[in-house]
């Protein structure tokens, strides 16, 4: 160290001006650098035998003099920064705690067992810097590969709504029979239904096959998030972004959670009108629960972790964005959209309230006439009990019906 530390002030002395090597008795440059030479090594070798302090010849040693000749040469080593240093090595440290804790996951075959480890292969795989990235990701490609179905269930749902009048005018041909129906009746009224539905197109089925296939993923990757704290907290720790580093904790400033709501929110408000062309009343009661919804989900899911709502907040936002693109005239007209039906002039709206009082009031209503009808067909039997036994009353005794005696 000592000779490394003379290298560098002999080397940074030879770039000094000029005028400071020339010798004070008129000596030759070349005369003055030697007897430096000599004079320091001189020095050197008694730092050596005690070093911080005073050499032999009573000159200041070598660490005293090159601290302040030249303070960043001194005889200490130089080292890297510490924070820098601590840093690489806990970076280092998580990420072999990391995957340690990936190889030792033993999933079941549950299924967010097995979509997290699907999110873990994809992460690995891609090289996300960041596991937010890779739950979003994955979250964007599950509705790239569900979005033909809600497309088809979307332009389905609006031929449903255009059929809903004539199908409404057949129903309640068919309630007017009451108690008459019989099976041919039945049997006319379904040919007419399926009639009905192949005039227009569509299937009752096909407008929820969509919302069945999203339903297994949206629910798989919720536990899955949920969850991964308990297997991967390491990876989970240093997974996020911006405000929220740490997946495994809540959102410490709740914006993802008022995020999530907001996104559902415009969600609810720009489909509003699709969820209202089949039935009025259900499609408006549907919307007010859903803005009920979005604003409860904010203060119970708030403590959530934020892995939760990294996938809520994309998923959110996908369909929010995803219905606004279903609603342009160009879009709607490539996939096979129609537009809402026009209200039926003279056609009653009626609440969701108004129809569970119209089966109140049927049941009600079937109940005294159902005895009624009984109490009728009994008085007609014993009627006719009594006109046959007066009758062979009669015909035992000789008389005719009219009381008059045969001959």
């Amino acid at each position: 160290m000592i000779r490394s530390t003379a290298r560098q002030f002999l080397s940074a002395r030879r770039r000094w001006p000029i005028g400071v090597q020339i010798s004070l008795g008129g000596a030759s440059s070349s005369h003055y650098e030697h007897l430096s030479n000599q004079h320091l090594s001189r020095r050197l070798m008694s730092s050596s035998s005690a070093p911080g302090t005073q050499g032999t010849d009573g000159f200041p040693s070598v660490d005293e003099s090159l601290g302040k000749i030249l303070p960043s040469f001194g005889s200490n080593p130089i080292t890297p920064e510490g924070d820098a240093a601590t840093i690489t090595t806990d970076s280092t440290g998580i990420a072999m705690t990391a995957a340690e804790q990936v190889a030792t996951f033993e999933p079941t075959w549950w299924p967010s067992d097995q979509t997290l480890v699907l999110l873990n292969w994809i992460h690995e795989t891609a090289g996300f810097s960041s596991y937010a990235y890779t739950i979003g990701a994955t979250t964007i490609a599950f509705r790239v590969l569900l979005f033909p179905l809600f497309a088809k269930g979307q332009s389905n749902s609006s031929r449903m709504a255009h059929l809903q009048p004539e199908l409404k005018i057949m129903k309640d041909e068919l309630d007017k029979m009451g108690n008459k129906i019989d099976q041919a009746s039945q049997m006319r009224y379904q040919q007419q239904t399926v009639a009905l539905f192949r005039k227009y197109k569509c299937n009752p089925l096909v407008s929820i096959v969509a919302p069945l296939a999203s339903m297994p993923i949206f629910m798989s990757m919720f536990f899955a998030m949920r969850n991964a704290p308990e297997h991967i907290p390491a990876l989970l720790q240093t997974g996020g972004l911006l405000w929220f580093p740490d997946l495994t904790a809540a959102d410490p400033y709740c914006i993802m959670p008022v995020l999530s709501a907001a996104t559902f929110m415009g969600m609810t408000e720009v489909g509003k009108e699709q969820m209202m062309a089949n039935d009025p009343a259900k499609g408006q009661m549907m919307v007010n629960v859903f803005r009920a919804m979005a604003v409860v989900m904010v203060p119970l899911t708030m403590n959530f972790n934020s892995g939760v709502f990294v996938y809520w907040s994309v998923n959110n936002t996908w369909s929010f964005m995803q219905t606004i693109v279903l609603k342009q005239p160009a879009v709607k007209k490539y996939l096979g959209i129609w537009d809402p039906p026009k209200p039926v002039p003279g056609q009653e709206t009626k609440s969701i309230f108004d129809e569970v009082k119209k089966l109140m009031n049927k049941d009600k209503k079937e109940e005294p006439n159902a005895w009624a009808a009984d109490r009728v067909k009994a008085h007609n039997e014993i009627i006719e009990q009594q006109k046959m036994v007066k009758k062979k009353l009669m015909e035992k005794e000789g008389l005719s019906p009219r009381g008059k005696s045969r001959k």
